[in-house]
């Protein structure tokens, strides 16, 4: 167990060995998440071991002790893991760190407050976003609804505009000047093809209904 044999003095590493090979641990309850023993000295102490769950690196410990009570890993606590060790319990499977209840509540409390800053954190982000979503919706009632042509209209129109004559007005004198100048480009005499000139009458004429 020399993962564990640091947290406790040599002193107690000593006594709760001693307590250990004199057979005055006893397990009245083991699971994998916690322990409960008692130790026949002149103390009749008890030790209470517990893990938040099976997998947890820590184990904290609670001893009715004087020296416990103080705040320090005792001897008993040791004994215990040493006859936990012994007995091959598998509560001390993982573990690498013992806690003083004090420690563990310490521990606890900077948990629960990083905690509390994530959450804090969260809500500020959603009411920045929240804002950010009211001033964008003021923004578009300001500039009113916005106005799309149908879809074939649309596309009749981007075939304009990628003839070089974006139609940003949509009357019947800029569509009839732009038809005009095309034909002239597309017309099969002026090295156009026949296609080109259908395409340009569909788009022409898809306009002209529109417009009608």
């Amino acid at each position: 167990m020399q993962d564990l044999s640091s947290f406790f003095g040599q002193q107690e590493r000593r006594k709760g060995e001693d307590l250990a090979d004199k057979g005055l641990v006893s397990i009245s309850g083991s699971s994998d998440t916690g322990v409960n023993a008692f130790v026949k000295d002149s103390s009749g102490a008890r030790v209470n071991l517990t893990a938040d769950e099976v997998a947890a690196p820590a184990l904290t410990a609670k001893c009715s002790c004087p020296q416990a009570r103080k705040g320090d890993l005792c001897k008993h606590v040791w004994a215990v893991l040493l006859k936990l060790e012994q007995t091959g319990s598998d509560f001390l499977e993982g573990k690498v760190e013992v806690l003083t209840q004090e420690q563990a509540s310490s521990t606890a409390d900077v948990a629960r407050q990083a905690k509390a800053e994530e959450f804090k954190a969260q809500q500020k982000q959603k009411l920045k976003d929240r804002n950010k979503e009211i001033r964008e919706q003021k923004k578009r009632d300001k500039r009113g609804p916005q106005f799309s042509y149908p879809a074939m209209v649309q596309e009749s129109l981007d075939y304009f505009s990628a003839q070089g004559f974006p139609l940003d007005v949509l009357d019947m004198t800029s569509l009839q000047n732009a038809r005009k100048l095309l034909s002239r480009v597309f017309h099969p005499d002026k090295g156009g093809t026949h296609d080109e000139i259908l395409e340009l009458n569909l788009h022409y004429d898809r306009l002209e209904a529109y417009l009608n």
